[in-house]
């Protein structure tokens, strides 16, 4: 797929697909690692003097964070240091004079595009080319870059639909995720994985692709309990809460992958509670466990201080209140001098809050999805269609 290394910008008019999806807080879109990221491509496109419509999404219908993109703009206007304009249509007279108005290293930003329905479908490329959406705006532009690598995963309109039509590239940052996971996934020798976070079945298609040649796998979060509850042993009200939950959904892939790997596997010895530290068979009737336990930190940060490469994905427990093993684990990934990976939404936010810098570490990935279907072999349909069409 061609890079914006291949472009010609200066003066041209281009579709810019990405990704600033915020986390909300008290209604108020918080920026992120994502955000600085994509920024970065954004400033790029302008310094170059390319006339630059930003296409982004905030949430999904009925959530929470389902919100309009006006804020959003705002920031953007911050952080680059120049009037970003906001355009609140999809289509008619507002949405062609902001066009017709742009001049060289102009930036504008239009309304969350899942406020257009026909987003939302899962259709192939060729298919969204022909959404009245894509075809119309297309008239307007010289150009499509895809830098949305979190949402690649997705195939959605603005994410495929464009290439068809445009001459298209892919982003800095789709282009650095490629690369960074696709040595991970396919040529990194004796990775230690590090695997958390809250949704087992996120990562069975990544042990499945890696474990083979992965040193070790250290479980933490909601994977490991559910790991540990697949052996026999009692969580408290844990136990209950994943069978309610739905996240023992993969528990015969879990347990096959324990038993033809248990040499490998890294389950903890004890676990967190609002009562205090416990041991695995010891944890009392009816209560939560939020996070690793001391033994476990201590084991955790031996074999990381260890290892040659190290992947990441996923915080070891509830870090908003019991921050205390993720913070453990991600401050033994800093020191490590060998070749480190951080990836999924929820980890690559702690960064920042654990008081680390991005240079810390090998690659930062801003995704969640995409990671962990990239890592899991599967095909992205957004670099599919870059591959094919550009």
């Amino acid at each position: 797929m061609k890079s914006l290394e291949d472009a010609e910008l200066e003066g041209k008019s281009v579709v810019l697909r990405t990704d600033l999806n915020l986390p909300v807080e008290d209604g108020e879109p918080q920026k992120t690692v994502r955000f600085e990221r994509y920024i970065e491509t954004v400033k790029e496109l302008s310094d170059e003097g390319a006339r630059t419509m930003v296409i982004a999404h905030q949430g999904r219908p009925a959530r929470k964070d389902f919100m309009s993109l006006e804020r959003h703009a705002e920031l953007m206007s911050e952080e680059l240091g120049q009037d970003v304009n906001f355009v609140r249509s999809f289509f008619g007279p507002e949405l062609g004079d902001a066009v017709a108005s742009m001049e060289d290293g102009d930036v504008v930003l239009l309304e969350n595009i899942r406020f257009l329905s026909e987003e939302l479908q899962n259709l192939p490329s060729e298919r969204h080319s022909d959404d009245y959406f894509i075809e119309n705006l297309s008239r307007y532009f010289d150009i499509f870059v895809d830098d949305a690598f979190s949402a690649s995963h997705r195939s959605h309109g603005s994410i495929v639909g464009f290439v068809p039509r445009l001459e298209s590239y892919a982003g800095p940052v789709m282009q650095r995720e490629l690369e960074n996971c696709g040595r991970v996934r396919d040529e990194l020798d004796n990775p230690l994985l590090v695997l958390g976070g809250e949704k087992p079945s996120d990562l069975i298609g990544m042990m499945e692709q890696v474990i083979d040649r992965a040193e070790k796998v250290l479980l933490g979060g909601i994977p490991g309990e559910l790991a540990l509850k697949l052996q026999g042993n009692d969580l408290g009200g844990k136990s209950e809460w994943i069978e309610e939950q739905g996240f023992d959904g993969k528990s015969k892939e879990l347990q096959r992958i324990i038993e033809e790997h248990e040499e490998k596997i890294v389950l903890p010895v004890d676990v967190r509670t609002d009562s205090g530290n416990h041991k695995i068979g010891e944890v009392p009737e009816g209560e939560m466990t939020w996070d690793i336990g001391e033994e476990t930190r201590e084991r955790f940060v031996e074999e990381i201080g260890d290892a040659e490469s190290i992947v990441m994905k996923g915080p070891m427990g509830a870090f908003e209140d019991y921050p205390e093993g993720t913070r453990a684990v991600i401050d033994a990934i800093a020191e490590n001098d060998g070749f480190t990976v951080l990836g999924g939404g929820h980890t690559s936010s702690l960064i920042h809050r654990f008081g680390h810098d991005l240079d810390e570490f090998t690659h930062v990935s801003i995704a969640g999805g995409a990671f962990v279907r990239y890592m899991s072999g599967e095909e992205l349909p957004a670099v599919e269609a870059l591959r094919e069409y550009s």
